[in-house]
């Protein structure tokens, strides 16, 4: 393009524009590595825009892993019998394809992530650097332009239209300006400046705030997944069997001692909870003999208040070394050493109010929709639920729908939503904002910006059963 084109930014200086493309996505983290990559493979010219040097954001650098690729049970021996089917007939269980899928198949195919029966299950957790590679393969495959070490300041509007959004990095202030945006930041933070509104926390729409008012605004607490090495899970799984009190079930996996048992000897994904002193750890392992990884210390922060997000990293670490002290007293983790720990894990801050506000009704129903891009199938995992929710029984194989005007903000018209910024109430955000979730929304935002670029329309005009089909064709399970 040519290199003089410039922006009159605030009527004090010009910027020079150092891209133009069909697609900008903002954030290259679990929805914006697919929402970059199904752009792409529609057809567009797309920049991916990154403030670190990594592509994954929390399922790589944050040690999160892939979460969820399975409908879920309640009933431990119904959820035993979902992931039994994952040797034989994945594909009646499974509620994640598209690249979600491709992406898992590919680590676990080249050895660098742990599943289930060769699949994905309730968890995959991989090599974090061989994840972050396969991920820059991928974009160079799909011709993805990527901008590290960047990061998103501000934006240039024309009425209700995104021109430009302006970047900040070694370079200085530099425009990038596209036909549509994808926000995949987290946080919200392009729709947040496009005026768009939001609701940070829980909402009146909640539950919780309709129990007791008092929690309105609250949000997920801030926390860390850390990895330690030289961990013997067999000496651990051993002493378990004649110790049982310190053996808990995972909320989501439900495996018993047995189950875990049976996957470890298969070298397969396992999770389960050891409980000792004052702390319920959570464990995975991984495709690295001894290494796992524990979740989570947690503290009550807000995750867009530099004063707590400072805080919460010397308050994680003081936790961290507790806990530490405490699983060492566990056989297999007496020698265990900490090898990683990254920055502090944001789970909830602003809900970008969209077309359509997804709600815990909505989840815990299964409700489908017109215009639903994907499933997840979560429980909820956000704090302040009434107790009557955690309780509701689910329907058979529950899962629930994502519906594509979750992705589309009030306010604005070129740019829409991926991740966990979407158009949640804080309660359905606890089922969706896993990290497959989050790539199934990414998907679903790329294909779209993909093919308004290429039909010259605005995300409000798509057709969704155009859109639809574009996703079943990626092999999308809807």
């Amino acid at each position: 393009m040519n290199k003089q084109e410039e922006f009159e930014y605030k009527k004090s200086f010009v910027i020079k524009v150092i891209d133009k493309v069909d697609v900008l996505v903002v954030g290259g983290g679990s929805a914006g590595v697919t929402a970059a990559l199904a752009a792409a493979r529609s057809g567009a010219d797309v920049l991916l825009l990154e403030s670190s040097g990594t592509l994954g954001g929390m399922m790589t650098s944050g040690n999160a892993g892939l979460t969820n690729s399975i409908v879920h049970h309640n009933n431990q021996r119904l959820q035993r019998e979902v992931v039994d089917k994952l040797y034989e007939n994945p594909g009646e269980v499974q509620i994640a394809g598209g690249l979600p899928l491709e992406i898992i198949t590919r680590l676990l195919k080249e050895g660098h992530a742990t599943g289930t029966g060769d699949t994905a299950g309730s968890y995959v957790f991989a090599s974090q650097v061989e994840f972050k590679w396969l991920l820059l393969d991928m974009m160079e495959e799909a011709n993805v332009k990527v901008v590290f070490h960047a990061f998103a300041v501000d934006i240039i509007m024309e009425d209700s239209k995104i021109k430009g959004v302006i970047i900040e990095s070694k370079a200085g202030r530099q425009v990038i300006s596209a036909k549509i945006i994808i926000d995949a930041t987290g946080d919200g933070d392009i729709a947040c400046k496009a005026g768009c509104p939001f609701v940070v926390g829980i909402g009146r729409k909640d539950q919780a705030y309709i129990s007791d008012p008092k929690c309105l605004g609250k949000m997920g607490a801030l926390g860390v997944m850390y990895r330690v090495a030289n961990v013997d899970l067999k000496k651990c799984l051993d002493y378990f069997k004649e110790n049982r009190e310190h053996f808990q079930v995972q909320m989501l996996a439900l495996y018993s001692l047995e189950d875990v048992c049976r996957h470890f000897e298969k070298d397969e994904m396992v999770c389960f909870t050891v409980k000792v002193g004052e702390f319920s750890l959570q464990v995975y392992n991984s495709p690295i003999e001894g290494v796992v990884t524990l979740c989570c210390p947690c503290w009550d922060g807000n995750g867009l208040s530099l004063e707590d997000l400072t805080r919460s990293e010397f308050e994680m670490r003081t936790v961290i070394r507790r806990q530490l002290k405490h699983i060492r007293q566990i056989p297999g983790f007496d020698k265990c050493k900490i090898i990683d720990c990254p920055n502090i894990g944001v789970r909830e801050t602003r809900h970008i109010q969209g077309e359509y506000i997804l709600t815990i009704e909505d989840v815990l129903a299964g409700k489908d929709f017109h215009d639903s891009i994907g499933r997840g199938a979560h429980t909820i995992d956000v704090p302040h639920v009434p107790e009557k929710l955690k309780s509701q029984a689910l329907p058979h194989n529950w899962c629930f729908h994502i519906p594509y005007r979750c992705l589309i903000p009030k306010n604005s018209t070129n740019l829409l939503m991926a991740g966990r910024c979407a158009s949640y109430t804080h309660e359905a955000f606890g089922c969706a904002r896993t990290t497959v979730q989050c790539m199934i929304t990414g998907e679903a935002a790329g294909t779209a910006a993909g093919i308004c670029s290429r039909q010259n329309l605005l995300p409000r005009e798509l057709d969704t059963k155009t859109l639809r089909n574009e996703l079943l064709k990626e092999n999308v399970l809807l």
